[in-house]
């Protein structure tokens, strides 16, 4: 370990310093992340990976000011700089979270980003083994709430998407609607619009994450669908 209040590192004494921090950083991001790519949400492997490593970075500056200056009589907070690491993630998070028509989506992709930036704080501090351990009960409760959510949960999960459809007799929304019932989906709410000369249907409804995803597919198949955006 180098002399943290020396201001005269060698190439090879910052590479001892930051290097480990930032491989530890980018395992634990990366480890999380890939879970949410998986997932096709919007903050995947490279953003949980930037999130761990900048925060592993500030707090690693943070110590390093505070301990350079300590010689010289001015002792420093070390966590004032990673404390702005807290507010400066809601940001991020905030972004991540999208209200529609009453629904609010993304909470748990931006309660993953302010834990991710957590952990990244553990790495900055030196403490690798709780930033592992932390990732991994991470990772299993993120899987295993999913699992939870399908298989006890039942029927109580709500999906919304839009569908951009060309439909001037009414046709194709008898097909989405016969689609919902046949996978079993109970529609909670539809709204209609135009858009380009076409009509954009917007609908939030409930049930099993299998059924939303044959829904899906199948509005696929149906002709004079142009467009699907899951929300």
């Amino acid at each position: 370990m180098i002399d943290t209040s020396s201001s005269s590192w060698t190439f090879w004494q910052l590479t001892e310093f930051f290097a480990p921090k930032v491989f530890v950083a980018i395992f634990c991001g990366g480890l999380i992340g890939l879970e949410r790519e998986l997932k096709n949400k919007p903050a995947g492997i490279k953003t949980n990976i930037l999130i761990c490593v900048g925060a592993a970075l500030y707090t690693c500056v943070s110590i390093l000011i505070s301990n350079q200056n300590a010689k010289s009589g001015y002792v420093g907070d070390p966590g004032r700089l990673a404390a702005q690491i807290v507010s400066g993630i809601g940001f991020l998070g905030g972004g991540a979270i999208i209200q529609s028509r009453g629904t609010v989506v993304g909470l748990t992709t931006a309660a993953t980003i302010w834990i991710v930036a957590a952990i990244g704080v553990c790495v900055g501090i030196g403490h690798a083994d709780i930033a592992v351990m932390t990732s991994l009960t991470v990772v299993v409760v993120l899987v295993a709430i999913g699992i939870f959510e399908d298989r006890l949960l039942g029927r109580s999960l709500s999906f919304a998407c839009q569908v951009l459809v060309n439909d001037p007799d009414g046709k194709v929304r008898a097909s989405i609607n016969q689609s919902l019932s046949q996978n079993e989906l109970v529609l909670d709410d539809f709204d209609m619009s135009e858009s380009g000369g076409h009509n954009l249907v917007t609908m939030h409804y409930r049930g099993n994450r299998n059924d939303h995803k044959k829904f899906v597919l199948d509005l696929w198949g149906i002709s004079g669908v142009k467009e699907v955006r899951q929300l």
